[in-house]
């Protein structure tokens, strides 16, 4: 790509290279525009969950969620686009470093699973999308994220386990993405619950799976809208096979988020925005199974 600030010549020439490098200023710009607004939408999606779902469900499962004693780190859009640049760095070690320090200076983990690490991935995906990185830039990328979350797991201080807190989570068939299930794992896995998790390859083998083990709720993936009628026929599998009959299920994934009217159609009982939120769901879908069970 030429640089601009560099460039021969008069914007107001007709010749053949300078319309080029017009229609690829235009180009550049519009990338970054996009780039922009794919940022602020990730940090907005952000401050309405921080500041308007949770506040709300924290109320409501006090014994739940464990408050903090301390100011949350929010990082900015600045931050994450910065820290999303480390992850598509060339050696591993700067984004590793930084997300150290982060620890170091006292910002709770769960906290920096959900406002930088989510969002980073979320950025990735949009980039990728934009065509702002390639395939193999956004598989790394996103290969980083998901070291980190393992590297840094969320270890201590779960709740103990009850043998009904069981939840399948997985990737709706077709789905490739599976970073925000390792972040949703890792909650769940701290609130007690005991977790399958993995991809998916047909409604068949989640059916399977339930009907040879019994789960409280299964939690589904989607980030792409073309796989609606293969996620909506997995759920009725579920529902039809599994060993639980008042079995729960969640959804989650870009596509709840941008048309959460989505979660009626595909036959799923609620849909979560985050981790945290995903933790609370699952909760009240095994109390509310357990009372269906009892009336039954």
């Amino acid at each position: 790509m030429q640089n601009l600030a560099s460039s021969e010549g008069h914007w107001g020439e007709s010749s053949p290279p300078e319309t080029e490098r017009e229609a690829e200023a235009r180009q550049v710009y519009a990338r970054k525009r996009a780039a922009d607004a794919a940022r602020a939408r990730c940090l907005a999606l952000g401050q309405v969950v921080q500041a308007e779902i949770l506040p709300q469900l924290m109320l409501l499962h006090r014994g739940f969620v464990t408050a903090e004693s301390k100011p949350v780190f929010k990082p900015d859009v600045e931050q994450i686009a910065a820290f999303t640049d480390l992850a598509l760095a060339r050696e591993d070690a700067p984004v590793i470093e930084a997300f150290a320090v982060l620890l170091a200076e006292g910002h709770p983990l769960d906290r920096l699973f959900l406002d930088l690490l989510a969002p980073a991935a979320a950025l990735l995906g949009r980039m990728w999308d934009d065509d702002l990185c390639d395939l193999i830039e956004v598989t790394t990328g996103v290969a980083r994220l998901q070291h980190l979350v393992t590297r840094f797991r969320i270890d201590g201080e779960a709740i103990p386990l009850d043998g009904k807190r069981r939840l399948l989570l997985m990737g709706a068939p077709g789905e490739q993405h599976t970073f925000g299930v390792r972040i949703v794992e890792q909650f769940l896995r701290r609130a007690g619950w005991i977790v399958s998790s993995g991809l998916s390859s047909s409604p068949e083998e989640i059916a399977a799976l339930v009907a040879s083990e019994w789960f409280a709720v299964v939690g589904l993936t989607l980030s792409n809208a073309t796989r609606l009628d293969q996620l909506a026929e997995a759920i009725r599998s579920v529902r039809e096979a599994s060993c639980n009959r008042t079995i729960g299920v969640m959804v989650g994934g870009p596509v709840f988020l941008e048309h959460p009217e989505l979660v009626a159609r595909v036959g799923a009982d609620a849909s979560a925005v985050d981790a945290a939120t995903a933790v609370l769901l699952a909760q009240r879908l095994l109390e509310f199974g357990v009372d269906v069970a009892l009336r039954a």
